[in-house]
């Protein structure tokens, strides 16, 4: 399997928090590769062209990247041509926020990654698409990457405590899945269900979610037309797809999203961020489809979102503006005010914003919503394992094969 170089560097940052909160010192170049994109991001949000020594060392250490990793981590991003180190500060060339993911997959290349380091990932971005048996996947990946019997084992073992993927146990198998996207619980169901689909509801559902990666956000009765409302409800009832509502004037509107176009790479606890997007995401497809020219349809939704954002507001006599983004509103992500040229619409939830720029006009905000989530401190994050089990670092135990090397290299310098 061919994981394209952006979700790859999306999995690498991803990985790196996940390994922030445990004792492990496996994977060292996913570790290296996700810290460093890490450091990238922060330095490259400064607006000054070359940032100084003191500045970076203070963003790192305020962003749970230790002071004595720092120098080693500038290395790897001059080696990788994204920064320029002088003797003073470091320059940032020409990085943006868009490109960081790809920037994290050359670091990560850089390292000569292990095969089982590129397994891990590729297992994440499996379990990711749907609950996936463990003893078929592992087998399938121990094939691909040559792994040895024992760096198989580790595979799982070590993706389970650290919590690259969640795990359930039923009956005479162990379901891997990703618990941002498949609850735990619902992995069994969610696997019997899509197992189970017959050819052509396996082709609906293909096109559905084909329409649903170029639009990212479609009215309810689109996807209903497609499905047909049995295999709707299946898919409903298992998460497969979620609904927001948009209230108005002329009544509710429900609007269907993928839970994967948003929280694929970030982890739980964040529903408050995502359902803000895909609120915002919904009144704004509210008005590039449903809306009539005269109450204020969208023409261009690329340039309303660009404007939006990096002016901060929009405005007009459109009765949408004042009528469409209500709950918006209640919940603090816009405010809507009268001004000299009707009504205008301010976006005081930037991160949101982008987010659903990317859900409306790329199909999937994923990137964005971890842009905006995994650069958080490595102190405040808590995966969904570590929310559930423990509020400590967890000891993942050392494997044999990391023993075994470690004592041939020991004895090698005796």
């Amino acid at each position: 399997m061919s994981i394209p170089a952006q979700v790859t560097g999306a999995w690498l940052m991803h990985h790196d928090q996940k390994l922030s909160a445990v004792k492990s010192t496996e994977f060292e170049s996913i570790t290296t590769a996700g810290r460093a994109a890490r450091l990238l991001s922060y330095i490259s949000k400064e607006e000054q062209w070359s940032v100084p020594l003191e500045r970076v060392q203070t963003l790192a250490q305020a962003n749970g990247i230790r002071r004595h990793e720092v120098a080693g981590l500038l290395v790897e991003l001059q080696n990788a041509g994204v920064i320029e180190q002088g003797k003073t500060g470091v320059g940032v060339l020409g990085v943006s926020q868009d490109n960081l993911f790809k920037h994290a997959n050359v670091v990560f290349e850089e390292q000569s990654p292990s095969g089982l380091e590129r397994a891990a990932l590729e297992l994440s971005e499996l379990a990711s698409q749907s609950p996936v048996d463990e003893i078929s996947v592992t087998d399938q990946l121990a094939d691909e990457h040559k792994l040895s019997k024992i760096e198989k084992q580790d595979l799982v073992s070590l993706s389970k405590a650290i919590g690259f993927v969640d795990h359930e146990a039923i009956r005479d198998k162990t379901l891997l899945f990703n618990g941002s996207l498949f609850k735990r619980g619902d992995a069994q169901k969610s696997q019997i269900i899509l197992d189970s689909l017959q050819a052509t509801e396996r082709q609906n559902l293909l096109e559905a979610d084909a329409r649903l990666t170029s639009n990212g956000c479609l009215p309810e009765d689109t996807i209903l037309v497609i499905l047909g409302a049995p295999l709707w409800s299946k898919l409903h009832q298992i998460g497969y797809y979620q609904v927001s509502q948009v209230t108005n004037e002329n009544g509710s509107t429900r609007f269907v999203t993928k839970p994967a176009a948003l929280v694929k790479y970030v982890p739980g606890g964040l529903a408050d961020m995502h359902d803000d997007a895909k609120a915002l995401a919904s009144s704004l497809t509210y008005g590039i489809l449903k809306s009539n020219r005269a109450r204020g349809k969208i023409q261009d939704p690329a340039v309303l979102m660009d404007v939006l954002i990096n002016r901060g507001y929009v405005e007009g006599w459109a009765r949408a503006i004042k009528e469409d983004y209500q709950a918006l509103e209640r919940r603090g992500v816009v405010t809507v005010t009268s001004s000299s040229d009707g009504f205008r619409l301010t976006l005081q939830k930037f991160e949101i914003g982008k987010m659903a720029r990317d859900l409306i006009l790329r199909g999937d905000a994923s990137e964005a919503a971890a842009q905006a989530t995994i650069g958080s401190q490595a102190g405040q994050f808590v995966g969904p394992e570590g929310a559930r089990m423990a509020e400590r670092l967890k000891d993942v135990p050392e494997t044999k094969r990391a023993s075994a090397l470690a004592l041939d290299n020991l004895r090698k310098t005796r």
